[in-house]
């Protein structure tokens, strides 16, 4: 480790004022767009390979929290791993399409409930309804203690443990190269992986969705890509995510989506999401290039990060700087 755990309690003072406003925002986002599909794949179709999961059980901070990995069935390889960190108030079926979609492009992906959400314990008991139809679960008392599990820095700590676990104990630590490790996190995900990359020096390339914590970003040194919406929480998300991309060091990306949503990030509500039906596409189209030219080396991947492409808000520019100035996509 670089730094010390937890030491966004004290630098934190503003941004938990700022945070608690985003709390309020969580019952108050309204669909603004509807989607008449589910995921569908990038231009990277033809590149899919064979995967597995599992759902397993890891401790942090004296939790047990619930997970699932992602691995291509092939296990005589090694391959770069990637951490997902959920949004709140998430669960794990919300977000496997992302983990899914990379272990498909050949990584090792682990998703996980960080505590307090899905089926990860926390302050209070795991007492949650699920409704299947519309891949949905609410988890009671989420919008009290995942803050709170967050502010006394349970959810950093976990993703680190997760990686711990991930890499030295689970049943696919053979076939994790240790070298080509990748973050990625949506909402309160994102605010976490940024602050994830801070303290735990393991990692190599971090992606922030929906938000990133603006006041640690300049602090982050490996490569960071934002990706925002043109109709995620607008008052905190869009101002949040320019703000760190600003504040960011290259190499860095931002990727603004046209008429995308904070649902847009998830399969909740499945075919009824309200999301633009282009918006999972634009996400891949970035997110697995990102990695791939960071984590695999791939210079054929940097055509498509430093390229625009079908969706990208008019509005909110999408930008890149990878070391060489600022330059528009």
């Amino acid at each position: 480790m670089n730094k010390q755990f937890f030491p966004h309690i004290n630098k934190n003072v503003i941004f938990t004022i700022f945070m608690a406003f985003l709390f309020l925002t969580q019952f108050f986002n309204c669909p603004l767009t509807a989607s008449t599909s589910l995921v569908k794949r990038t231009n990277a179709d033809e590149n899919i390979i064979e995967i597995e999961n599992t759902s397993i059980y890891f401790t942090s901070n004296n939790y047990t929290l619930y997970g699932n990995i992602f691995y291509p069935t092939d296990n005589t390889k090694k391959y770069p791993c990637i951490i997902f960190c959920e949004g709140f108030p998430g669960y794990v079926n919300a977000y496997s399409w992302i983990p899914k979609a990379l272990a498909e492009q050949g990584y090792v992906t682990f998703i996980y409930d960080p505590p307090g959400l899905g089926k990860s314990e926390g302050f209070i008991p795991i007492w949650g309804v699920s409704v299947q139809l519309l891949n949905l679960f609410f988890r009671f008392g989420s919008y009290t203690i995942s803050p709170l599990h967050y502010f006394v820095g349970d959810w950093v700590q976990a993703g680190s443990d997760a990686l711990t676990y991930i890499t030295e104990e689970s049943p696919v630590k053979t076939m994790i190269n240790a070298s080509s490790i990748g973050l990625i996190g949506h909402s309160f995900g994102g605010i976490t992986a940024s602050e994830i990359a801070t303290v735990d020096d393991r990692f190599d390339a971090v992606i922030a969705m929906s938000h990133a914590n603006p006041i640690y970003v300049d602090d982050i040194t490996i490569p960071i890509q934002f990706i925002g919406t043109d109709f995620d929480y607008g008052l905190f998300s869009i101002p949040m995510v320019q703000i760190s991309y600003n504040r960011a060091n290259p190499p860095k990306e931002l990727i603004m989506i046209k008429l995308g949503t904070h649902f847009g990030f998830t399969t909740a509500f499945n075919s009824l999401c309200p999301c633009p039906r282009w918006q999972k596409d634009v996400i891949l189209h970035y997110v697995i290039p990102w990695f791939d030219y960071f984590l695999k080396n791939d210079t054929s991947s940097l055509s498509i990060i430093t390229s625009g492409t079908d969706n990208l808000s008019p509005i909110f520019k999408s930008q890149y700087n990878l070391g060489s100035g600022n330059f528009i996509l």
